[in-house]
């Protein structure tokens, strides 16, 4: 146990070190910084916020770019009309963001907040890139209210409680969508998301280093991740095995007896 402590405090280390070294601060002027993050966007592009600050007040943005990139890769969520822009509204609202008439993804913080903010912002920016990969079919609801009301409806077959959230050495907040009692002791977090992506590797496996410590202190260092997505293409299954192997379970969303198996009560 000591070892296996010792190593999980060798990866957060690692996990900390790896943020503070990959984010890159650059001032544009005297009220502006940029930072780019080690987060890249389902075309390959890194994710970039800028910082301005104006009566003691932090705007973090990335100036329209999401979306005018989406645009240039088929998928317009402007259309107030559209499906898409009622999934695109439903991940701003849940991630505290906002839309602005420019187009711009936005969240605005204290200076105390601004870590929190840069790590929710980076989130949902990650989040409304992969409305890349839904089909029109899937455009008409939510995947998380479609997740939500199946496990709803299937009671008798799954315990769950919705929501909670755990602290990271960072400082900074990550939020679990279910937690699945599959007995008395035996608990899964489950997180639901659109697709698979390599942004989506590379910050489970940040997220879960970083939230060791608290974990640890809840008794629930034992208490494993899984995250539920619609399906897992031929494309997506290199990722699906990179989040094996860091032991967190990627459950297809359209195998319902994959389902079962993972994530419903033990007789």
């Amino acid at each position: 146990m000591n070892k296996l402590v010792t190593q999980m405090d060798s990866i957060a280390r690692d996990w900390l070190s790896f943020i503070k070294k990959s984010h890159e601060f650059k001032m544009v002027s005297d009220t502006e910084l940029r930072v780019n993050t080690p987060f890249t966007d389902p075309f390959g592009d890194s994710i970039s916020l800028l910082i301005v600050l104006s009566n003691d007040i932090y705007t973090i943005s990335d100036q329209g770019y999401t979306l005018w990139n989406l645009k240039m890769h088929g998928v317009d969520l402007t259309d107030k009309k559209s499906h898409r822009y009622k999934n695109l509204e439903a991940i701003l609202m849940k991630n505290n963001a906002r839309l602005e008439t420019n187009g711009a993804i936005v969240g605005h913080a204290t200076r105390q907040d601004v870590p929190q903010t840069i790590n929710d912002l980076t989130q949902t920016l990650i989040q409304v890139s992969d409305l890349i990969y839904l089909s029109r079919k899937n455009t008409r609801s939510v995947f998380l209210d479609d997740v939500n009301t199946y496990f709803t409806v299937q009671n008798k077959n799954y315990s769950v409680l919705r929501g909670m959230s755990m602290q990271g050495q960072t400082k900074l907040k990550y939020n679990i969508d279910f937690i699945f009692n599959r007995t008395v002791t035996e608990r899964k977090f489950v997180n639901v998301y659109n697709s698979l992506s390599k942004s989506l590797v590379e910050q489970l496996i940040g997220i879960w280093a970083d939230t060791i410590n608290y974990r640890t202190s809840h008794n629930q260092e034992n208490v494993p991740l899984s995250i539920i997505v619609p399906d897992i293409s031929e494309e997506q299954l290199v990722f699906a095995q990179s989040l094996s192997a860091h032991k967190i379970d990627v459950v297809p969303f359209n195998d319902k007896e994959h389902v079962l198996q993972k994530l419903a009560i033990k007789a």
